[in-house]
């Protein structure tokens, strides 16, 4: 699988179908910004189930990018199908475009967070969004979010807000 950034790539190496995954569920919610200067914020609130399924959503707001519209802030809202607990206060998702003002970046969309206590401001950890790839005519599977590591969607310190996994 191949996900992308803007102009960075990622590959995730999967072997066969998606692998079976330990029977763990959980809620993530939160809000808050990765960066202050510009400004990207981002919210989350999601039910993982068990069986690697779940439900929720995502916003992203990002000052700092412009998409190849020419319109900022960029604006990526998501559909979260896919969910697995890494530990007790990691998570990694997948899901589905459900609306941007960048028609280039409507793929699949995959993420990981991070609840490192409270307050979040300084220790909580996001990743930013990764595509499955950079051709909008095709759409990769959230479900593949169960084969992604955090190595794959590296986790960053957030500015302000707060993350909660449980």
């Amino acid at each position: 699988m191949r996900i992308s950034l803007g102009a960075a790539s990622l590959v995730i190496a999967l072997v066969g179908s998606v692998p079976a995954i330990a029977a763990t569920s959980g809620m993530v919610s939160g809000q808050g910004a990765l960066s202050s200067d510009p400004r990207r914020n981002f919210s989350v609130s999601a039910k993982i189930n068990a069986d690697g399924t779940a439900t929720g959503h995502a916003t992203l707001i990002n000052k700092a990018f412009t998409g190849e519209n020419g319109k900022a802030p960029y604006l990526l809202q998501l559909d979260i199908s896919c969910g697995k607990m890494v530990d007790a206060n990691t998570a990694i998702f997948g899901g589905t475009v459900k609306r941007t003002n960048d028609p280039s970046l409507v793929d699949t969309v995959y993420f990981s967070v991070q609840d490192n206590g409270e307050p979040g401001a300084g220790k909580d950890k996001v990743s930013r969004a990764f595509f499955f790839d950079g051709d909008p005519a095709t759409t990769g599977d959230p479900a593949l979010c169960l084969g992604a590591t955090l190595t794959d969607l590296p986790l960053e310190t957030i500015v302000s807000g707060n993350l909660n996994v449980h």
